[in-house]
């Protein structure tokens, strides 16, 4: 079907998608497209050697149904037209530039860039590929600016102690070695389980030395505190640095590192800093979250009214601009707000209590009658999948039914019922936790002290996956 036949059927963003689906598919059968590189030589009357590069299309191919959107370094390296020339025409000097170039850095990765990256070293597949690109972002270990991820603190450090700790592991040449053996496994040519013992010798002595030896250092730097001008240390914390000053406890001085190098000339002119919180009119303070720079109301937290600062050339609200919140019995005002994403939208500024929302202040009339009710915004349960009650179960040896009681368990059961075993009878060792000294019963599935890392290995020998 073509899209523009089914289109009234489907909402635009339904309609776009498949018209992206129908494009790819179509051009996937078609030929490829044929350029022409052109290299044109021209030489001065004092000898001196000039070459240009140009390059057009011979044939369109594919590229007449689609043309995928090019990241920002490739449309900076994509060669330009050449005017027609002919061998040993004379050509008049018109001007000489010149034009001093540095040697640049290698460009951000964008999604799409990341994914080509990950193909070309054999890392991931198609279908993991949507997985990893939110993986990163929803742990925070990049950020999206516009079309490029951005490493986060927590992201450069947690790169830098696995390269320090687990470098045989995150290695490119381990990933893709690791994917063809899962390859394997898959089509039967190789055992799962000498699979995951082979990984286990080499990873649990990895994991024991850096618990012991990985620190996180504190960083001298040339700032002096604000109250007892005592240089300040880079200190991390969760997921990011922050500054403290080196004479804690006598001094207790801590700050973002964002509020300390923040700047008003980064943001919108026309921005009220002096405005008071749009929920109870107190004080409001610069603060720094995830998300950036903002204003929170000085009365946090009995009073969470937030105000978003705009950076330049983005839209935003003056308190005296701001409509009143269309909800019968509502007080509030309709506020900017930025969403996890960076994406603009308006809600009311007595949120949760009031749930009045709109992506657009042009639709406000459009979404809220006259007798829409004051309404507290409820959070949407998230939707889990759940398997079929009774699948995937697991007959288990003579010796493991003693322990887990049962002779037809789930996996995720086997393995409870097991610590639930351990902890009863207290065999974790006193000085390493992670350690499961074995009694006379789990002997019988693993006779010497264990890794709890190893613990799966060793019951997987005793289950049985079950026919019914």
């Amino acid at each position: 079907l073509l899209p523009d036949e089914i289109k009234e059927l489907l909402t635009l963003d339904q309609y776009k998608l498949y018209s992206l689906i129908w494009k790819r598919f179509i051009a996937s059968q078609m030929k490829p497209a044929i350029y022409d590189t052109v290299s044109c030589d021209i030489e001065t009357d004092k000898k001196i050697l000039l070459r240009a590069t140009g390059s057009n299309i011979k044939f369109a191919g594919f590229l007449k149904v689609y043309v995928e959107k090019k990241d920002i370094s490739e449309e900076e390296e994509e060669l330009k037209l050449l005017p027609h020339l002919e061998v040993g025409k004379a050509l008049n000097l018109v001007d000489v530039i010149s034009d001093q170039s540095f040697t640049k850095p290698p460009a951000r990765f964008t999604e799409a860039s990341l994914v080509k990256e990950l193909e070309k070293s054999g890392v991931g597949r198609p279908s993991t590929y949507a997985a990893i690109m939110n993986k990163i972002q929803n742990r925070e270990y990049t950020t999206k600016d516009r079309l490029t991820l951005k490493p986060t603190q927590l992201g450069e450090l947690i790169i830098q102690l696995l390269e320090q700790n687990f470098a045989p592991i995150i290695s490119v040449g381990f990933t893709s070695a690791m994917e063809d053996d899962l390859e394997l496994v898959a089509q039967n040519k190789r055992k799962w389980q000498s699979l995951i013992e082979e990984f286990y010798k080499a990873f649990i002595p990895m994991v024991e030395k850096a618990k012991k030896e990985t620190i996180i250092p504190k960083i001298e730097t040339s700032r002096k505190c604000p109250k007892c001008k005592a240089p300040l240390q880079k200190i991390w914390s969760k997921s990011k640095y922050f500054y403290g000053c080196s004479k804690y406890p006598d001094c207790d001085f801590t700050s973002a590192i964002e509020l300390m190098d923040f700047k008003k000339d980064d943001y919108e002119e026309g921005f009220d800093w002096e405005q008071t919180c749009p929920k109870c009119s107190s004080k409001m303070n610069l603060k720094y979250g995830k998300f950036g720079a903002f204003l929170g109301c000085s009365n946090y937290p009995k009073c969470q009214g937030i105000v978003n600062i705009p950076k330049k050339g983005e839209k935003f609200l003056k308190p005296e601009d701001r409509p009143n919140c269309p909800a019968l019995g509502c007080d509030g005002k309709i506020v900017m707000r930025r969403s996890k994403r960076g994406k603009i939208f308006f809600s009311c500024s007595n949120f949760p209590d009031c749930d009045v929302i709109v992506n657009d202040l042009d639709d406000l009339e459009k979404k809220y009658d006259a007798n829409h009710p004051k309404t507290a915004h409820q959070r949407k349960d998230p939707f889990y999948k759940k398997g079929k009650k009774g699948s995937n179960l697991f007959e288990v040896s003579k010796d493991l039914e003693k322990i887990v009681k049962g002779k037809k368990l789930s996996r995720s059961d086997i393995l409870k019922n097991v610590w639930k075993y351990i902890k009863s009878k207290n065999l974790q060792d006193k000085k390493n936790r992670r350690q499961i000294n074995p009694d006379k019963n789990l002997s019988k599935i693993f006779d010497k002290p264990i890794d709890m890392m190893q613990l799966s290995t060793h019951l997987n020998k005793h289950m049985k996956r079950s026919d019914s």
